[in-house]
C-alpha cells in the first residue's frame, strides 16, 4: 500500500532471467545509495527501538526514515512478495502499484513508459545507485522494455512532484532502485533456468558474500523468447553488481555499483502500418562513492557515475541510431541535529551528451539542495526542501516541496505535500537536430506543474490490514508539443504550449486473512485532460485496478492468483480503446531445502488487447523454472 506504515517483513533481493527467478536473503551490510545510515529521528527510545524492527524508506527525503513519519505518499516494494509472486519484469511490478500505469508498445522488450499520476513519460524520474538515471533526452522506454528486476535490492515507488530533491524530470514522481546490497562471510546465491511459452527460456547466477573488510554481489543472466507476433523476438544479457570496502573500525565507505542491460528487439510495428525493424540498445550505468561518517550523527557521500545509452533501429532503409553520454557528480549529506531535526542538503552537477549520426549536442547542469526535517511533537512530523537547477541549455529552475504527517492514533496517520517540478528541453529541443529535421527553439523554456495530495494510511486488526487512501491534483503548464514549421520538408521545432490537469484517487488494501492467506488490493481513479485543446491525455487510463491473494497450504507450498484491469482509455484523435482484465495464476513447490520449482501462467482466460493502438499484448503463456541454492 502507499506508506506501508506497519509491514515488518525484512529486506529480501529478487534475481530473474526471462521468468526464471530466485529469492536470497539479504546480506549483513546494505547500502541504499544514500548518504546516511544514521537512526531515524524519533521522540523516544521504544519509537527507536521499533523502527529498527520495521522497513525504512529512503525516496522521500534521500535519508533513512520511518514511513510512519513521512509526509509523501511513497511504496517500498517488497521484493520478497514480487518473488513469491513470480512478478518477473520491473514494468509489471511497477503497475501494481496505485497511480503508476505502465503501457508497452508491445510484447517483452519493446518500449516501455511510465504514466505517474497522469504525468507524461519523461516526467518520471529514474533514480539509480544515488544518481539519476534518464532526462528527457536519454530516456528509459527501451531499458524499461526489457528489464527484470534482477540485481536490485531496493525498490520505492515515490508519487508527487519531487524536483524540489531530484531535480528536472521528476515531476509526475520517481522510482528509487538500488542494486543488491553486498554480502558477507563465504560466497553464497542461487542459479536459476526455466523457460516455457513463445520459445521463452533463460539462465542466471547471482552470488554475494566478503572477505574481511570487502563485501561483494553479482548477478548475471541470459534471456530469450519469441514473443507471439512473427518477426518479434528477443534476446538480453543483464549484469548488475556492487563491491564495498567498509575497515571495521574506519570511518570510511568506498565501493561501486554496475548495472548493464544489452538487448536486441525485433520490431514489427503496428498491425496498421507496419514498419519492421530491428532495434539494439544498451544501457549502462556505473558508479563509484566514498562516503565517510565521523559520528553517528552525521555522513558525508560522494558519488561520481557515467550512464551510457545506446540505441539503433535497422530497416530496410538503413540504421538510424542514437548515444547518449552523461558523467555526473552528485555530493550527499545527512545531519540527525536532535531527535526532533535532521538535515540533508549536497550539490550535483551532470554533463551530458546526446548524438544523432553526425549531429551531436550538449547540455551541462549544476544544482543545490537542501532538506529538513522537524519534529515539534511525537505525532507530528513536518517537512521542507527546496533545489536551484541552472542548466546551459535554458537558463534555472528553482523547486521545493512541504509536507506534514499527523499520527492521529497509533493505527491512523494522516499526511498532505504540495510541491512544485519541472522537466527541462533536452538539448537537442533546445539545439535541434539537422538529420532528423528538427529545428532549434532557443527560447523554449521548461515544463512546469504544481502538485497537491491529501492522504490517510489506517491500520485495522492489530496491523494485519492496512488500508492506503490519497486524493492528488497536478497542475501543469508550458507542456512539450511538436509543431510543423514546413509541411513539404517535415521540419519541425519542440514549443512550449498545452495547460493540463490531472487529478484522481489512489487506494491500496493490504490484508493478511489468516496465518496462511494474503490478500492486497490497489485501485487508481485519474482524470487527465489538456486544458489548452478540451481532451484526454492520451495513453491514461481512467481505471486501475491491481488485486492479488496468495495462500500457503502446506509450509512447501504456496499457490496464488492475480488479477489486472484497465478501463477507459484514450488515443490520438479520441480513439476509444477496449477494457481489458487479465487473470494470473502461480505456485511454487519447495522440493529440497536448496531446490524450488516454481510454475505460472498469464493471461488465463486468453485476453485480447492492446495498451497502445495496433500493438497485440501477448496471449496467454505458461512458464516454469528451477532454482539451486548454493
Amino acid at each position: 500500500m502507499n506508506a506501508r506504515l506497519f509491514t515488518t517483513t525484512g529486506l529480501r533481493r529478487l534475481a530473474l532471467v526471462s521468468g526464471v527467478a530466485a529469492l536470497s536473503a539479504a546480506g549483513l551490510r546494505a547500502d541504499t545509495g544514500v548518504a546516511a545510515p544514521t537512526a531515524p529521528t524519533a521522540p523516544d527510545a521504544a519509537d527507536e527501538a521499533a523502527i529498527d524492527r520495521e522497513e525504512i524508506v529512503v525516496s522521500a527525503s534521500r535519508s533513512r526514515n520511518d514511513p510512519k513519519y513521512t509526509a509523501s505518499s511513497v511504496t517500498l516494494v517488497s521484493l520478497a512478495e514480487l518473488d513469491e509472486s513470480q512478478v518477473v519484469e520491473l514494468q509489471a511490478a511497477l503497475g501494481r502499484e496505485p497511480g503508476v500505469a505502465v503501457v508497452s508498445t508491445g510484447a517483452t522488450g519493446s518500449q516501455s513508459s511510465i504514466f505517474m499520476r497522469g504525468g507524461s513519460s519523461h516526467q518520471t524520474l529514474l533514480f539509480v545507485d544515488g544518481v539519476r538515471m534518464n532526462d528527457r533526452a536519454a530516456s528509459y522506454v527501451n531499458f524499461l522494455g526489457g528489464a527484470g528486476v534482477d540485481g536490485l535490492g531496493r525498490l520505492e515507488v515515490l508519487r508527487g512532484p519531487q524536483s524540489g530533491l531530484y531535480g528536472s524530470s521528476a515531476m509526475g514522481g520517481v522510482i528509487a532502485m538500488d542494486t543488491l546490497p553486498v554480502g558477507d562471510g563465504p560466497a553464497h546465491g542461487r542459479v536459476m533456468a526455466g523457460g516455457g511459452s513463445f520459445g521463452t527460456w533463460g539462465a542466471g547466477l547471482e552470488g554475494r558474500g566478503g572477505l574481511g573488510a570487502l563485501g561483494y554481489s553479482a548477478s548475471v543472466g541470459y534471456g530469450e523468447t519469441d514473443n507471439d507476433r512473427p518477426g518479434n523476438a528477443y534476446d538480453a544479457w543483464s549484469y548488475a553488481g556492487r563491491v564495498e570496502f567498509a575497515p571495521a573500525d574506519s570511518p570510511l565507505v568506498l565501493g561501486g555499483t554496475f548495472r548493464r542491460q544489452d538487448g536486441t528487439y525485433e520490431e514489427p510495428g503496428s498491425t496498421q502500418s507496419p514498419f519492421p525493424g530491428v532495434v539494439d540498445s544498451a544501457n549502462t550505468l556505473g558508479t563509484a562513492f566514498a562516503e565517510v561518517r565521523p559520528s553517528d550523527g552525521f555522513s558525508s557521500r560522494l558519488t561520481a557515475a557515467v550512464h551510457k545509452r545506446d540505441y539503433a533501429f535497422t530497416s530496410a532503409f538503413g540504421t538510424s541510431g542514437t548515444e547518449n553520454r552523461r558523467e555526473i557528480l552528485d555530493w550527499l549529506n545527512t545531519w540527525s541535529v536532535s531527535e526532533q531535526v535532521e538535515l540533508v542538503g549536497g550539490a550535483n552537477y551532470e554533463r551530458s551528451r546526446y548524438e544523432v549520426g553526425t549531429d551531436t549536442t550538449r547540455d551541462e547542469v549544476a544544482a543545490g539542495f537542501a532538506s529538513a526535517i522537524y519534529r515539534p511533537m511525537r505525532t507530528l512530523t513536518l517537512t521542507a526542501s527546496g533545489r536551484l537547477d541552472d542548466f546551459d541549455s535554458f537558463g534555472s529552475a528553482a523547486t521545493g516541496r512541504l509536507g506534514a504527517a499527523w499520527n492521529a492514533t497509533d493505527s491512523t496517520k494522516l499526511r498532505a505535500t504540495f510541491g512544485n517540478g519541472f522537466s527541462a528541453p533536452g538539448s537537442d529541443d533546445r539545439f535541434g537536430v539537422p538529420q532528423w529535421g528538427q529545428l532549434p527553439n532557443d527560447t523554449l523554456q521548461a515544463e512546469e506543474v504544481e502538485g497537491w495530495d491529501i492522504g490517510v494510511d489506517q491500520a485495522l486488526r492489530g496491523g494485519d490490514i492496512t488500508l492506503g487512501l490519497t486524493w492528488f491534483r497536478h497542475d501543469y503548464r508550458n507542456l512539450f508539443e511538436w509543431e510543423y514549421v514546413n509541411f513539404e520538408t517535415f521540419e519541425g521545432m519542440t514549443v512550449n504550449r498545452a495547460r493540463a490537469r490531472t487529478e484522481g484517487v489512489e487506494t491500496s488494501i493490504d490484508a493478511r486473512i489468516t496465518a496462511s492467506v494474503k490478500a492486497r488490493l490497489g485501485y487508481t481513479y485519474l482524470d487527465a485532460r489538456n486544458e489548452t485543446d478540451d481532451v484526454r491525455l492520451v495513453r491514461r487510463p481512467r481505471h486501475v485496478l491491481d488485486a492479488e491473494v496468495t495462500t500457503r497450504p502446506a509450509s512447501a507450498w504456496t499457490i496464488g492468483a492475480g488479477l489486472h484491469l484497465v478501463a477507459d482509455r484514450v488515443e490520438s484523435g479520441g480513439t476509444e480503446l477496449e477494457d481489458y482484465t487479465t487473470v494470473r495464476l502461480f505456485t511454487s513447490y519447495r522440493a529440497a531445502e536448496d531446490i524450488l520449482l516454481k510454475l505460472r501462467v498469464e493471461n488465463l482466460f486468453d485476453a485480447e488487447y492492446e495498451e497502445v493502438l495496433g500493438y497485440p499484448a501477448l496471449p496467454i503463456g505458461v512458464f516454469a523454472g528451477v532454482e539451486w541454492a548454493f
